[in-house]
């Protein structure tokens, strides 16, 4: 008797199991994979943005460097324009600030404060330095001469400081508090009239717009 209940104990338990492993269909497994598949490509659509938000930060702290860079550049050449004219390579004289309609550069200016770390070593220079500022397609290039008078109309050297600038304009302070859009002044009286007191860059660019900066010359 005992082992016949066991036998059907035994038996009850079997049928159970067997129960148990059967619970898993078809339509289960492919609920559970169609779960899957959705989790999966919620995943990869929160990679995929994640990815896609890094790289416009990138993107962005890249040219907010470029801005950066070019306004320090403006602020270093701009705060130390000097009042000294100089003779072309055509032997021509050349304002201390000029604003070029046609040509190579936008503006072209004479700036102190050129040290010379290399100066055991490298040939005598002054500290005086002619710049240029050029547009060349969308890209705002910085240019100057090693020599203040040069012998040669090209420049020395020519540094990219900005892209994507689709255009440059400039106004000046005059003494008299005016603003003038050419330098030097066409509606002058006097044949030398100095150096302007402010100068206002506005750059549009293609992302954000226009930008404008105002720098105050020496003295």
């Amino acid at each position: 008797m005992i082992g016949s209940k066991h036998e059907k104990t035994v038996g009850r338990c079997s049928a159970v199991s067997g129960q148990s492993q059967r619970a898993f269909t078809l339509i289960e497994l492919l609920v559970a994979m169609f779960l899957l598949a959705i989790l999966g490509s919620a995943g990869f659509q929160m990679l995929f943005q994640i990815t896609a938000t890094r790289d416009r930060i990138e993107q962005q702290s890249t040219r907010l460097s470029e801005l950066q860079r070019t306004f320090y550049w403006m602020a270093e050449d701009i705060t130390q324009i000097a009042d000294r004219p100089v003779r072309s390579a055509v032997d021509s004289t050349l304002p201390p600030l000029q604003l070029n309609l046609q040509g190579e550069t936008l503006f072209e200016f004479t700036r102190a404060g050129w040290t010379n770390p290399a100066a055991d070593v490298s040939p005598v220079r002054s500290n005086l330095q002619r710049v240029g500022y050029s547009l060349d397609d969308d890209k705002l290039i910085r240019l100057y001469w090693y020599h203040l008078d040069p012998v040669e109309e090209e420049p020395t050297r020519r540094r990219q400081l900005l892209s994507g600038v689709e255009s440059l304009s400039m106004r000046f302070l005059d003494r008299a508090g005016e603003w003038s859009e050419s330098w030097p002044p066409t509606s002058s009286d006097t044949e030398e009239p100095g150096l302007p007191l402010a100068i206002e860059f506005t750059l549009e660019l293609d992302d954000y717009g226009d930008v404008t900066r105002v720098f105050a010359l020496p003295g």
